[in-house]
């Protein structure tokens, strides 16, 4: 389906959302990209999602879970709308990451992925033509997440090199490590089979972990 400067104008951000759905990963909450590790309906970098999380949800270390893939996919969209003017900006900077303003400049690749947005996008606004669009693809109306507005506490690392583990207690496999004078945010609290005490923690590329309190202190 042919999309005109007027179909543009009669999207709007519902149904761009379900044409670049369809076109990125076919509207699965749970898609993978191998090569990229692009994840989710939006398929969103690993890299981006930690940045967009901690800026739309307060919490870098949020899960993808479909409703927060949702508000942090619209709040990202919304903002790059905002700035571009124009939903075709907007698919365009979506798979290149520039904000390119002249199309005679698009390569074809690009530009054929912004026509297959835009013309999943425009079939979703139109009355005879929504019904050929998958219904996954549609944005999913969750409540809002929860959006932290205060700081996560904050620890000292004080023991040399300490393994953060996939859970409390040494019994589990050690997926990097810290060293002494890192600051970590705490994500939570727990205990190991013996009753010591451990910290989730908050890693800078977005992983979590747990490590003993005792190589701690408060900050």
């Amino acid at each position: 389906m042919a999309v005109d400067a007027g179909d543009e104008r009669r999207l709007n951000i519902h149904t761009f959302m379900t044409g670049l759905a369809c076109t990125e990963s076919g509207g699965r909450f749970d898609a993978v990209n191998a090569h990229s590790g692009a994840h989710g309906k939006y398929q969103i970098m690993p890299r981006n999602w930690v940045a967009w999380s901690g800026r739309y949800l307060g919490n870098r270390w949020a899960l993808p879970t479909p409703r927060n893939q949702e508000f942090v996919g619209r709040s990202r969209i919304s903002e790059l709308y905002e700035k571009r003017g124009s939903w075709r900006r907007v698919a365009y900077w979506w798979l290149t990451g520039s904000g390119e303003g002249n199309q005679a400049l698009w390569s074809d690749r690009a530009s054929g992925y912004v026509d297959r947005v835009m013309s999943t996008a425009t079939r979703a606004a139109h009355p005879s033509f929504k019904e050929t669009v998958a219904q996954r693809c549609f944005p999913v109306t969750f409540s809002d997440p929860k959006v932290r507005t205060e700081p996560f506490p904050r620890v000292w690392v004080t023991g040399g090199r300490v393994n953060v583990r996939l859970g409390p207690g040494y019994e589990n496999r050690s997926v990097d490590y810290v060293r002494a004078g890192m600051k970590l945010s705490v994500l939570a609290k727990g205990s190991d089979p013996r009753g010591e005490a451990w910290l989730k923690v908050g890693l800078a590329d977005g992983r979590t972990g747990w490590i003993k309190r005792s190589f701690t202190r408060a900050d």
